[in-house]
């Protein structure tokens, strides 16, 4: 775990950035749409908020895993090939413990210490989250869906999906798009 985190927090701390910074992103767009008060706009601009969002972690994990596949081929490096889940899991526990947070603030409304903490965490999660703010502003029975304690058990999800899938992409050398085709410079003597 330890060798784990070593190794692995810079990518971590860079996909926790990407993830505030297109927050803030998704965040103005959906409230732009808010503002005008068109709900489809909303919609459609929080799912290419989280597209764009979920394009960066697939690049950011495909680098890594071609970063790793010389290694892993001279066996100096165990094959792992869920490790960009593992990596984009690290870099999401901070919205596991707000989610949680959140969980114990509905299921405990009783006490006072799970209700502030929890409402705080869940403000939190949802600035945390901004490119999925529009879709969870979405009525679903009577409320808004991000006043359901689970969706914030589900919001990182896509996120360590695409992270595992495109790490294992990326240590296979497979290319589904034209990101990743790096040119190396030869110079001439």
């Amino acid at each position: 775990m330890k060798g784990f985190l070593k190794n692995h927090s810079y990518d971590m701390v860079t996909m926790l950035l990407n993830q505030l910074v297109l927050s803030m992103f998704g965040f103005s767009l959906v409230l732009a749409a808010m503002k005008i008060d068109n709900d489809a706009l909303r919609n459609v601009t929080s799912i290419f908020s989280i597209l764009f969002y979920l394009l960066l972690l697939y690049m950011k994990a495909w680098d890594i895993g071609f970063r790793d596949k010389a290694s892993v081929e001279q066996g100096k490096k165990t094959n792992t090939p869920y490790l960009g889940a593992l990596i984009s899991l690290g870099a999401n526990a901070i919205n596991y413990v707000f989610a949680l947070f959140v969980m114990l603030r509905a299921l405990l409304p009783n006490v006072s210490f799970f209700t502030s903490i929890g409402d705080v965490c869940q403000a939190i999660s949802v600035l945390v989250n901004g490119m999925y703010t529009g879709l969870l502003a979405t009525q679903v029975g009577g409320a808004a869906l991000n006043s359901y304690w689970f969706v914030f058990f589900l919001t990182p999800i896509p996120a360590i999906l695409i992270c595992g899938l495109s790490y294992y992409f990326g240590l296979h050398d497979v290319k589904h798009t034209g990101f990743f085709h790096k040119k190396i410079l030869h110079k001439s003597i």
